[in-house]
């Protein structure tokens, strides 16, 4: 419980502070716990940031697994709309925070092999996640290595629109916009 809460103050702390505003006593701070109890937890900044890297990937799954059993009866959740609904959610909070603590992560990551795994054990998941929602999109009629292009190509326009929400200038402001374009792009990428 005490690490969850630690790992959690430290996504508050990157999402809104940046790495360089991430220390254990602000961590503990952040937590609302005595002083050192951060670094009890997690004795190296590495500790702590791999920490919160597998903190994020949780969550971050978490959302996933629900998206993913809400399409099973509500089409507002599946195909393309709920990939554009699960993006959209992302740029409002408390999915902001964690956006912004996961593109820092990810900067990081560039330094720290462990947790660059980390980070990209997620972004396998979500690309599966897309890549299902193409392979249904077009009714399972698809080459594999076209579906495996749409996927990174709408994956790649979804980090962009991801990053727009990071630097607080959205490009689409809701799901049905989003979704108006991932399908023109499913189009468009043959």
């Amino acid at each position: 419980m005490r690490r969850q809460q630690l790992t959690d103050a430290a996504i508050t702390l990157l999402g809104n502070d940046g790495a360089r505003g991430l220390s254990h006593p602000r961590v503990d701070k952040q937590a609302q716990m005595p002083a050192g109890t951060a670094s009890y937890y997690f004795r190296t900044r590495k500790a702590l940031l791999q920490a919160t890297a597998e903190r994020v990937s949780e969550l971050d799954e978490a959302d996933l697994s629900t998206m993913t059993e809400l399409a099973v009866g509500d089409a507002r959740y599946s195909g393309t709309k709920g990939l554009a609904q699960l993006v959209i959610l992302s740029s409002t909070e408390p999915w902001l925070t964690r956006t912004r603590a996961r593109y820092e992560l990810m900067l990081a990551a560039r330094r720290e092999p462990e947790l660059s795994a980390s980070m990209l054990g997620f972004g396998a998941k979500f690309y599966g996640l897309a890549r299902d929602v193409i392979a249904k999109w077009h009714g399972g009629q698809l080459d594999s290595a076209l579906l495996d292009e749409q996927a990174s190509t709408v994956l790649t326009y979804i980090n962009g629109v991801m990053t727009t929400f990071v630097h607080g200038f959205p490009v689409v402001t809701d799901a049905d916009h989003l979704d108006r374009r991932i399908q023109a792009i499913l189009r468009s990428v043959d």
